[in-house]
């Protein structure tokens, strides 16, 4: 996997808001971006956080990544990794946040494989 595509999220922020909410937001998001097509595709994908991003809510997190985590399981990292723009690495409670969101939808998901 040589390609890296940048998904920018900050869209699927309320106005104002400094953390992503919301299941049906979070899947409006994958839908719109296309992530089952991407997860079959040969690539990485840099999910873009606005730096202000306090945190991603399990729910968001579930609706936008459940498919892509039932997909590749733990190895979801592998595939997808989470920063700032520029490529700059997540603070560490935003990263917390994040494997939190995913051990979280592990726990309450089937994962294929």
């Amino acid at each position: 996997m040589n390609h890296i595509i940048d998904i920018k999220i900050s869209k699927y922020r309320s106005n104002g808001a400094k953390i992503f909410t919301g299941r049906d937001n979070g899947i409006k998001a994958r839908e719109e971006l296309n992530l089952n097509g991407i997860d079959e595709e040969a690539v990485c994908v840099r999910i873009i956080v606005p730096r202000d991003t306090w945190g991603i809510n399990p729910s968001f997190f579930g609706g936008m990544f459940e498919g892509s985590i039932k997909k590749f399981g733990r190895n979801f990292l592998d595939k997808y990794c989470f920063c700032y723009v520029n490529g700059e690495s997540l603070s560490e409670s935003l990263f917390k946040d994040v494997q939190d969101d995913i051990n979280y939808v592990i726990e309450n998901i089937k994962v294929e494989g």
